[in-house]
């Protein structure tokens, strides 16, 4: 997710037919929810920034419980129907490097299933360079697919190249980074398109 997503480019419309919904999950939404209460607690302010925000619905959910949402996404097909979707809502194109993003303003950072994206070297350099303008006690949520076994592995997705990280060694770039684990879960496949465990970290700048 460093440069364009052609993939989800000619993916967008049907993407968006399939997930009309913010979560997929009770625990995706669940997370989510719980991460915006930790930024309220920061005292930091009500700016989240949603890294590869796809279609929007999780920045409109976040809108509607009262935040400030930087929400961007590095494919244009995908900015389209977030705008489609929500009008009232704004989006920039940008990928994980956020480089048009003021992090020093923000209280939070959702990155859901789409550091996923970004090649394991590159996603470890993009959490240092977070931490490195986030403010100390900015929540970080990161989730994606996970393996049973230590490391990252590549993985056949459907729309783009991708890894899945084993819930300790994502922990473990956090910590590398400069971010201190606060929670995580751990949810089996379930029906669908679920084919892998999925991990949800939460975390704090240190």
């Amino acid at each position: 997710m460093t440069g364009g997503q052609p993939g989800y480019d000619a993916m967008a419309q049907t993407y968006a037919d399939l997930f009309p919904e913010a979560f997929h999950s009770p625990v995706e939404r669940a997370a989510v929810d719980a991460v915006a209460e930790h930024v309220r607690g920061t005292g930091l302010g009500q700016t989240i920034v949603d890294v590869g925000c796809g279609t929007g619905h999780v920045a409109a959910h976040l809108t509607d419980a009262g935040f400030t949402v930087s929400a961007v996404d590095p494919s244009a097909g995908m900015l389209d129907q977030a705008r489609l979707s929500h009008p009232d809502l704004t989006f920039a194109q940008d990928d994980a490097t956020l480089r048009s993003i003021d992090l020093g303003a923000a209280a939070g950072v959702l990155a859901r299933f789409s550091l996923i994206h970004v090649v394991p070297d590159e996603a470890r350099v993009c959490l240092h360079d977070w931490a490195s303008r986030l403010r100390p006690g900015s929540v970080l949520l990161v989730a994606g697919q996970s393996t049973d076994d230590p490391g990252v592995e590549e993985f056949d997705h459907a729309v783009a190249r991708a890894w899945r990280w084993h819930p300790d060694t994502i922990v473990g770039a956090l910590a590398e980074a400069g971010f201190d684990e606060l929670w995580r879960t751990v949810s089996r496949p379930a029906a669908g398109f679920h084919r892998f465990p999925e991990f949800h970290v939460c975390a704090s700048r240190r």
